[in-house]
């Protein structure tokens, strides 16, 4: 019997060209706006063509402006900090609850006293008088057409 061998298979078209654009993308900066991008003779189409441009250095007020350091980065989930200040007890609740009630009346009255408020109550009122006076009894039998 012959012993099998394997070979080794060299890496396909495909494999080395993906190879190839993820090492092209690492030599690239991480930002966009530390270095200018290379001319392609696409851009220079577009430019001749008016649907390219190039992009101007920022204001000399914007560049004052932005930090000497670039700020650390915000993570995603991070637990936020507890708020300052202690729990309230029990007694603090129950006397904020009652300052709201009070509040809450007061308000209440003042409404009640605003005319187009009353106005607009007592008509509520006599709609739903009149609603019910036309409404048949219980016990009668519903009309049929």
């Amino acid at each position: 019997m012959m012993s099998e061998r394997r070979r080794e298979k060299a890496p396909t078209p495909p494999l080395i060209v993906v190879a190839a654009l993820l090492g092209a993308l690492a030599a690239f900066p991480s930002r966009a706006q530390d270095a200018s991008p290379p001319e392609s003779p696409l851009r220079s189409l577009l430019k001749g063509a008016g649907l390219a441009t190039d992009v101007a250095p920022p204001p000399d007020f914007v560049v004052q402006s932005r930090p000497a350091q670039a700020p650390a980065a915000i993570p995603a989930f991070a637990i936020p900090p507890e708020p300052p200040g202690k729990v309230k007890t029990a007694k603090e609740l129950e006397a904020m609850d009652g300052d709201l009630e009070a509040v809450g009346k007061r308000h209440d009255a003042l409404r009640a006293a605003y005319p187009p408020a009353a106005r607009a109550v007592a008509a509520a009122a006599a709609a739903k008088k009149a609603k019910a006076k036309n409404r048949p009894a219980d016990n009668s039998p519903i009309p049929t057409f």
